[in-house]
């Protein structure tokens, strides 16, 4: 009788250990007001830190490194806007680090249903190394003591759960965030909706369609090669610090000249935009992300001018968050722009098209002191056209 006891005493010590006990907090009721429960290590594993998943693991652990989930905690213009607002940090790390075992401290409730004040209890649970993996295996593999799988495994060492949609559904946890908590505190990543009121969504192609290409190999060291999910990730195609090369994914975004209107003054331009690609908004997630397309015409083999298009939000941060432009393109729509170039040659033109990914303006880098440390930008696609 004492032994019992004494272990239901252990049991009872682990679970407050691991905040398995505390309150949730519901301001709003969003299930990003609390982090991901505590995972415990599934039979068999040493942890379940990422580091470890790479002793099998070793190619998937390498895409993951190098992918914007290992940068989210880590990420420059994260930590800037942390810093803006320290009171509400602890709702911004439940997505950039999503496991309890991540979070030195979380919050077990707020005053006056305010996101500024929380109350904090101290995590004992909390693993460092863990924590600065952010988005880390375990956040999306991870669940009652086994690791969850598209496809299940009799061969692995370890507990294996096949639950695709529970996989796919992990997508929607941290890409679905819309709120408004008051005082300047808004959330605003709906590309998980967005995903769902598309044409992909209704045939069936998933968010790792395109974020996960799928490759034959071996999922495990020594296994049999099978149809296996890249974790590249591959997002907004700007890469995360200065000097490295843009993630190898294609452009969601088709440009094409349909047309030329030669007046007697200038040279019209109509520009064919679509979203080709992507199964959510384009551009999709951070609002300050956008799309600029460069439109360089030349005549005669000189440069006549260059017309820009911008395709993204704008928004009013102060005194109160709003969106005051929204020129997002939805999936598969198409939109003509015009672009007119005052020219009174009649000799051969020629357009250079120049799209660019642009994850903050520089006057925004400048106010998050980044600028000079942290990639603003990247060419995404750069193409010649014959216009007459």
């Amino acid at each position: 009788m004492v032994r019992i006891l004494s272990q239901l005493f252990a049991a009872v010590l682990v679970l407050a250990a691991a905040g398995a006990l505390a309150a949730k907090v519901n301001i709003l009721g969003f299930w990003w007001e609390n982090p991901i429960p505590f995972q415990q290590t599934p039979r068999n594993l040493k942890s379940i830190r990422a580091e470890d998943c790479a002793t099998c693991h070793a190619e998937i652990y390498k895409e993951w490194k190098a992918s914007t989930h290992a940068h989210a905690l880590s990420d420059l213009q994260f930590q800037a806007e942390m810093s803006k607002s320290p009171q509400t940090n602890w709702l911004c790390l439940n997505c950039h680090t999503p496991l309890r075992n991540q979070v030195p401290e979380y919050a077990e409730s707020v005053n006056n249903k305010s996101a500024r004040q929380p109350v904090l209890v101290k995590n004992p649970a909390n693993d460092p190394v863990l924590r600065a993996e952010a988005v880390t295996c375990a956040v999306c593999h991870i669940r009652d003591g086994a690791i969850i799988g598209p496809t299940g495994s009799k061969l692995a060492p370890h507990p294996v759960k096949k639950d695709p949609e529970m996989l796919q559904a992990s997508c929607g946890q941290c890409h679905q965030a819309t709120a408004d908590y008051g005082e300047t505190l808004i959330c605003t990543f709906d590309t998980y909706q967005e995903w769902k009121s598309s044409p992909y969504a209704a045939k069936g192609q998933t968010c790792a369609s395109c974020h996960m290409p799928v490759v034959s190999r071996p999922v495990a060291a020594g296994g049999p090669a099978r149809q296996v999910h890249r974790h590249t990730f591959g997002g907004g195609l700007i890469p995360k610090t200065l000097g490295e090369p843009a993630p190898a994914h294609r452009s969601g975004l088709s440009v094409e000249i349909v047309n030329t209107v030669v007046g007697k003054d200038s040279v019209t331009l109509q520009v064919r935009l679509k979203n080709a690609e992507a199964g959510h908004k384009l551009p999709t997630g951070d609002p300050e992300r956008h799309i600029r397309v460069d439109v360089k015409l030349f005549a005669d083999g000189k440069a006549v001018g260059v017309r820009s298009i911008r395709i993204g939000q704008q928004w009013e941060w102060y005194p109160k968050p709003r969106r005051i432009a929204d020129t997002r393109m939805t999936p598969m729509e198409e939109r003509i722009e015009k672009l007119a170039f005052p020219i009174k040659t009649i000799g051969a033109f020629r357009a250079e098209i120049v799209v660019t990914n642009v994850r903050m303006t520089e006057e925004a880098a400048k106010y998050h002191h980044l600028l000079g440390r942290y990639p603003l930008e990247a060419r995404v696609q750069n193409f010649n056209v014959t216009v007459r």
